[in-house]
This record gives C-alpha cells, sequence and structure tokens, in this order.
C-alpha cells in the first residue's frame, strides 16, 4: 500500500474579500479521530471468512455441474471400487482437464458470440482482441479482471479526488470506518502506483493459479474462486495490521509527544493492492523456490524467488522499525504472512471445508437434473 504524503481532504476556501467584515460562519466540525480496533477486526474476520466460504461454494458447484452423473453419488476421496474409482483416478489430482476443457469451450462461445455482434468494420480487430483474450488464459483473464476494477478506480480519483472516492476508497485509521479495509485494496491515487501494483500482480497470477489447482482430495474445474478469495483475504489482513499500527502504535507515540491536532495531522490514509500482492509473491517463492524473477529496477539480473523475497520483506521491516511513511511496510508484511499461512495451511483449510460440503452440494446437483429430466418428458 501507498500512503499519502499529505490528507486527502480539501481545504476550506478562503472568503471573498468583500465579506470581511461579515459575520464569520462556525468552524468546521473536526475530523473524526479514533482508535478503536474491535471493529475493524470483526469486518476483516467477516469478510474473509465470507470470502473464503462462497470460494468454496462457487468452487464445488462448478465443479459438480460440469461433472459426470456418476460423480454425484459417493465421496470422490473415498477408496470405493467400480466405476467411481477410475472416475476418482482421472479427477482428484486437482484442476481435472476435462472440466477445465470445458470452461474453457465456454470462454471460447463467449468470445465468438461477442465478435458475431461486432460491426464488420471492426471484425478484423475483434477477432484479434478475441484471440489474444483466449490465449491468455483463465488466470491471466482473471488477473485483468482486477487490473481493470483498478484502473476504473483510478479514473475515478481523477474526477473526484476530494470527496466521496477520497472518503470511501482510502482507509484512514483514524476515521472509525471499516468498509475502507476493503475498498482501498483496489484503490490507487498515482499512474505508478497502479502501474507498479498492476504489473506484479499480472506477474505471480499463474504461479499462484497453478499452485492452487492442485489438490489430494477433490477434483476442481476452476481455481478462479479460491484466487480472488485469496486476494480479497490478503487485501484485508494487510489492511487490518496497517490499521492497527497507525491507529494504535504510532497514534499512540505521537498522542503523548505532540498531542491530538498533530496526532491527526500526521496520520494520512493508506490505499492500494501491494498488501494482497506481497501474499502472491511470497506464497510464490514459498510454492516454486527453484524460480528466479527480475526486480523492475534491475531487469538484467535474474534473482531467486526467495532472495528477492526475502530483500523486500527486510527493506519493509527496516522502514517500520524507522518509520519511513513512503510506504505502508506494516500492510506490506502482513501481506508477505497471510501468504505464508495460506501456502501453509489456508490452501489444505480450503480442500477440508471443500470435501465437508461436497455431499450435500452433490444432492443438490443431482436433483436439480433430475428435475431438468422430468421436465424433459
Amino acid at each position: 500500500m501507498l500512503r499519502a504524503s499529505a490528507p486527502l481532504r480539501s481545504p476550506l476556501r478562503r472568503r471573498p474579500a468583500r465579506f470581511a467584515n461579515s459575520v464569520p460562519p462556525s468552524p468546521p466540525p473536526p475530523p473524526p479521530f479514533s482508535r478503536r480496533v474491535g471493529p475493524q477486526v470483526a469486518f476483516t474476520a467477516g469478510g474473509v471468512s465470507l470470502a473464503l466460504g462462497t470460494a468454496v461454494y462457487l468452487t464445488n458447484r462448478d465443479t459438480l455441474a460440469r461433472s459426470p452423473s456418476s460423480a454425484l453419488h459417493g465421496d470422490p476421496s473415498s477408496n470405493s471400487s467400480g466405476v467411481f474409482t477410475s472416475w476418482r483416478r482421472r479427477l482428484t489430482t486437482g484442476l481435472s482437464p476435462t472440466l477445465s476443457r470445458q470452461r474453457a469451450d465456454e470462454a471460447y462461445a463467449q468470445a465468438a458470440h461477442w465478435v458475431r455482434s461486432v460491426g464488420q468494420g471492426s471484425t478484423r480487430l475483434a477477432v484479434i482482441a478475441a484471440e489474444n483474450w483466449l490465449e491468455a488464459g483463465e488466470a491471466r483473464r482473471t488477473a485483468l479482471g482486477l487490473v481493470a476494477s483498478f484502473a476504473g478506480v483510478w479514473v475515478a480519483w481523477r474526477f473526484n479526488a476530494r470527496g466521496s472516492v477520497a472518503r470511501w476508497w482510502a482507509h484512514d485509521a483514524l476515521s472509525g470506518r471499516s468498509v475502507t479495509l476493503l475498498t482501498s485494496t483496489f484503490s490507487h491515487r498515482t499512474l505508478p502506483h497502479l502501474l507498479f501494483n498492476s504489473l506484479a500482480l499480472y506477474s505471480f497470477t499463474t504461479a499462484t493459479f497453478r499452485y492452487l489447482d492442485t489438490s489430494d482430495v477433490l477434483p476442481r474445474s476452476t481455481s478462479k474462486y479460491e484466487y480472488l478469495a485469496l486476494f480479497v483475504s490478503a487485501g484485508l489482513v494487510s489492511g487490518l495490521a496497517s490499521h492497527v499500527w497507525f491507529s494504535r502504535v504510532i497514534a499512540g507515540r505521537l498522542l503523548q509527544r505532540f498531542g491530538a491536532k498533530a496526532t491527526r495531522e500526521a496520520i494520512v490514509p493508506s490505499l492500494g493492492a501491494s498488501g494482497a500482492v506481497y501474499a502472491l509473491v511470497t506464497l510464490t517463492a514459498l510454492s516454486f523456490p527453484q524460480t528466479s524473477i527480475a526486480l523492475i529496477f534491475l531487469p538484467f539480473f535474474p534473482l531467486p524467488i526467495g532472495l528477492a523475497t526475502a530483500g523486500l520483506l527486510c527493506v519493509d521491516l527496516v522502514g517500520l522499525v524507522r518509520g519511513w511513511r513512503a510506504f505502508d511496510h506494516a500492510a506490506h508484511l502482513a501481506g508477505a504472512a497471510s501468504g505464508a499461512v495460506y501456502w501453509a495451511v489456508g490452501h489444505d483449510a480450503f480442500e477440508w471445508v471443500r470435501k465437508a460440503l461436497w455431499p450435500s452440494q452433490a444432492r443438490l446437483e443431482a436433483q436439480k437434473r433430475a428435475g431438468r429430466a422430468y421436465g424433459a418428458q
């Protein structure tokens, strides 16, 4: 996350000279000053639970909807024999080629429909765009969707930088608000900040998908929902860490030395997806330690990803201790910790919850198919 160098609120405009002798207006109300963390902790816990729970449900639903009817009756993690065992050998190794191919075919059909809907004069350009979109694969298409949301918020900053966008798309640790822990993850005020986070997100998404595609228990047709849940969860956790650091630690120190007014002016809002991006970087480094990467400022010198990640974390740790204000180092470190925890236990827990919900969702899918078959008679 990036920290703004000045508060995002606009100063009061000066009154015209002709009103200099009139009664001065009443002073504006003081800005909010809240050091609470309880509501933010509850919001983060609820948001993470909702994101991961929704991802579990949608992953199972999409997988079951594309699975053969024989897969809806039984436990794919059991050691049963017969036809179901052969299905298990094909499909319980994580991402199923058969099921993921169905999603790819649907994406192709949607792209073909879009090309046909374009006017004759732009058909060639539409075909080129559709081919590039399909060749990108689901992982990169998902990343591009997030980048598009970043760009949309960035455009909003251009038109309303000191109004509702500043209030609801940047997290102020002393405002008492909780929803901005989420919205600020998608918010970038400057173009370099937007480009850097978008490039990093795009670069590490494919490796993250590759890790999430693995499973020893259940088949899956897609890892998109788990990836999005991981992104949102890491964004919330990193935002919460930033909130606690600035509202409790930094504000506490400043209050003792300078008072409330100076403290309020010193604590400025944070925004950006870098906390969530750090989670993807750390997860990739732990999952594929043999990988080498090139840093954006050293493009011709590839480094082992573990060394590069450790270097970035050391810089953030020093920045946190020494009080560097350009970046939100607390959010970066918390995002990296989120990625490490998800690598260690998060993905396995996600699959465990999938397995717990699988029988009931399989029954619902079987009933749905039976109802469609009865209606077709």
